[in-house]
């Protein structure tokens, strides 16, 4: 072949290649400027793309779930995938989530926001007081991150807020890296990042249901597969939003059997609250177990562990129940709110004063009187 005609073969395939790539790389932008968030279609139900990143056997119980309560809960759009934990919040977002609980309270509950931090955890709507302090750290799950409530009624930051207007001679500030669906094995991930624990800082470890929750792999099996050579070129792959895109078009999968075993194995729930209570300690922290939402064996675990290290173990919402004759004194307005909404149901089962529907995530009166439980504690152990 001429070498004339090869360059002009050569200039006309890199001619091609470039305006294909062009094109392609033109629609990212749009889609990333745009703030496009691909969908894939569950029965009527558009559910964020990122959920795929989920074991099968959690999203096929979260599709059923979406099924069963007839829409997708708004504060999903506020995460994106994430290589080391699977997802995360996005990071710098205010979202107001409406839609959030059962069908049949969902116009009925207040509306909560999510205000995210830079690093793409949960932050205060006003921003953080710079103070020179002590740190309150929370590890934990949906109910510490404090879904369905804002970040300043979460029993975190009231405790806080209550052990700073008390008479003790020290400050203290929060950072709450808990997030929802987090379990152990994500706990001891973000502890490994943490290099800033002082001594005498207190962390509250809340891990379990999400533990205990059926998969197909484990989140260790997860997550060295995702952290993998070629799970790495994948994921990043994944990551292309035109990718994801076209990967919505396809036909839903169905039928599929996975042979199901839990998240966090029990032997490994108990090694990761036993590494993370001591790795607290090798800091000079303080380490305290909250238990909530976290049943059968895995809170018998929890509780021997506490028991064992010689720590605090709290134990929500059981431990919240002796409070409810005085409930409608303590937050009168909260009451009405929540009375509105569940009506005769609240009658039915009283918990409802506490919990949202789901019986397991606390409302804001639950927060609230968690925080009044866990601040006698701590305002003892400060002094």
């Amino acid at each position: 072949m001429a070498p004339r005609k090869r360059i002009k073969i050569i200039r006309s395939f890199l001619f091609s290649a470039g305006t294909v790539f062009f094109f392609f790389g033109f629609i990212e932008v749009v889609f990333r400027f745009s703030g496009f968030e691909p969908a894939f279609q569950y029965k009527a139900y558009a559910i964020p793309s990122w959920m795929e990143e989920l074991d099968p056997v959690v999203l096929d119980k979260y599709q059923q779930f979406v099924a069963g309560q007839g829409f997708v809960n708004e504060d999903v759009y506020a995460y994106k995938p994430d290589l080391r934990y699977g997802y995360k919040l996005k990071p710098n977002i205010s979202i107001t989530v409406r839609n959030y609980s059962s069908a049949f309270v969902v116009d009925k509950l207040p509306p909560w926001t999510i205000v995210s931090d830079t690093k793409g955890f949960r932050a205060p709507s006003s921003g953080e007081v710079k103070t020179e302090a002590k740190t309150l750290y929370v590890l934990g799950d949906s109910s510490s991150f404090g879904w369905g409530v804002d970040y300043e009624k979460t029993y975190s930051s009231l405790l806080v807020g209550k052990l700073n207007a008390s008479s003790l001679s020290v400050l203290f500030k929060l950072r709450n890296l808990s997030l929802p669906g987090f379990s152990s094995f994500q706990g001891k991930l973000l502890w490994q990042e943490l290099d800033d624990v002082k001594n005498d800082d207190w962390v509250i470890l809340s891990f379990g249901w999400n533990d205990s929750f059926p998969s197909h792999q484990t989140d260790r099996q997860q997550f060295e597969s995702r952290n993998s050579l070629m799970g790495k070129i994948n994921w990043n792959f994944r990551q292309i939003l035109f990718f994801r895109w076209m990967r919505t078009w396809r036909l839903p999968e169905s039928g599929l059997e996975y042979k199901e075993g839990s998240r966090v194995p029990l032997t490994q729930y108990r090694e990761n609250l036993e590494a993370l209570v001591e790795a607290v300690r090798e800091k000079g922290a303080k380490p305290v177990l909250v238990s909530v939402c976290n049943f059968a064996e895995y809170q018998d675990t929890a509780r021997k562990i506490a028991g064992n290290k010689k720590i605090h173990f709290f134990n929500f919402p059981s431990s919240l129940e002796p409070f409810l004759p005085t409930v409608h004194d303590r937050f009168p307005d909260q009451f009405v709110t929540y009375f509105e909404a569940y009506g005769e149901g609240m009658e039915a089962n009283p918990m409802l004063v506490f919990l949202f529907p789901d019986r397991c995530h606390p409302n804001e009166i639950g927060h609230g009187l968690m925080a009044e439980v866990l601040f006698e504690t701590f305002k003892r152990k400060t002094r």
